[in-house]
């Protein structure tokens, strides 16, 4: 614990990046037992400085770090993640997969952190990580995990926040969640019981994309928050 200083300092100051991301691959580790000690010492914004400098391995030691370092925070230990949102926002983005998930974890938990405080959700849910949220649900490749996730930040962020749900209105967050749910049902894949009852209906005809029941539990959630 007493080294954690000793590594930041090497993330800040990068003289060699081989010992750049041997400090994360340590700090990686203390993060499992002592996130506490990193986020106290400013390592969240020290493992993300110059994350675009890394390799793709040592940018997910990072993300790991920061994702154990948001966990159980507490209100006065908001400013030491506050500066660091948007870049965990942008790795929402990113082509790889695990630094999706561990962005994804990091908001979550801070989402959970401060699910009744509503300036600090506010402050969580800007613009560009509401976007960057819905676009992630939208994602082919994106996990289910994730995809769930991703789902309960978003019911999170609405809860105590109406300016959050009015701006995801504004978002058509109301057309993704439609999405989401049900595709166009064509007649040829519906029972023959079915078709004699909707002949003529055809436009208006839908059928359920099959979802897990957290899922359609954090949709539904979703939708009720979004509802006046």
């Amino acid at each position: 614990v007493e080294a954690i200083p000793t590594f930041l300092e090497k993330l800040q100051v990068i003289q060699c990046m081989d010992v750049a991301e041997q400090s994360l691959t340590a700090l990686e580790m203390l993060s499992k037992k002592h996130h506490k000690s990193i986020l106290h010492a400013k390592g969240v914004p020290a493992c993300l400085m110059y994350l675009d400098f890394f390799s793709m391995s040592a940018q997910v030691k990072a993300l790991t770090v920061t994702a154990n370092s948001c966990q159980g925070l507490q209100a006065e230990e908001f400013v030491l993640v506050q500066e660091a949102i948007p870049i965990i926002s942008s790795r929402l983005k990113s082509d790889d997969k695990k630094s999706v998930d561990l962005a994804c974890q990091a908001l979550s938990r801070l989402a959970d952190s401060y699910k009744l405080d509503k300036e600090r959700l506010a402050e969580i849910g800007k613009p560009e990580v509401l976007e960057n949220l819905q676009e992630l649900l939208q994602k082919p490749t994106v996990s289910p995990n994730t995809f769930t996730t991703c789902l309960h930040i978003l019911v999170i962020l609405t809860s105590n926040t109406p300016t959050t749900s009015l701006r995801l209105l504004k978002q058509d967050m109301g057309g993704t969640l439609k999405k989401l749910l049900v595709v166009p049902a064509f007649p040829e894949n519906l029972p023959s019981s079915s078709k004699s009852l909707n002949q003529g209906l055809d436009a208006d005809m839908v059928e359920l994309i099959p979802r897990s029941p957290q899922e359609l539990y954090e949709m539904v959630c979703l939708v009720g928050e979004l509802l006046p």
